[in-house]
């Protein structure tokens, strides 16, 4: 019998409305702060609380901290490739997705990977 502290699997579903919420805080994110005009604004929390959500939920913890290395740099990589060439507010808004997206990927095939590597 598995313990309260084992990893959850990860479905394909799941990692895409999970994406496809990430991408929805990541758009009304993007429209608060363009009408407030002001770029500081940290529009990223809310997804980055969402993730950290859905990864605690699945308490798997190797998947977590690679999935937090790639997305964060997946995120610095598209912030120094876009702000030079579009608005802060779209760029920021755009790195913050790309860094989720690579942060779900990666999340998502190392928790399948882990949990049929557990079952053999």
């Amino acid at each position: 019998m598995e313990s309260m502290a084992a990893s959850r699997m990860v479905s394909r579903g799941e990692t895409a409305w999970v994406l496809v919420g990430c991408w929805a805080l990541c758009a009304l994110g993007y429209f608060v702060v363009a009408l407030l005009d002001d770029p500081t604004l940290p529009a990223a929390a809310p997804v980055v609380f969402l993730l950290g959500h859905w990864f605690v939920r699945h308490r798997n913890w190797t998947a977590g901290v690679l999935a937090t290395l790639a997305g964060s740099a997946a995120l610095f990589a598209c912030l120094e490739s876009l702000r030079p060439r579009m608005d802060r507010i779209v760029a920021d808004a755009l790195s913050v997705g790309a860094g989720v997206f690579a942060a779900l990927l990666v999340f998502t095939v190392v928790a399948r990977a882990r949990s049929g590597f557990r079952r053999v």
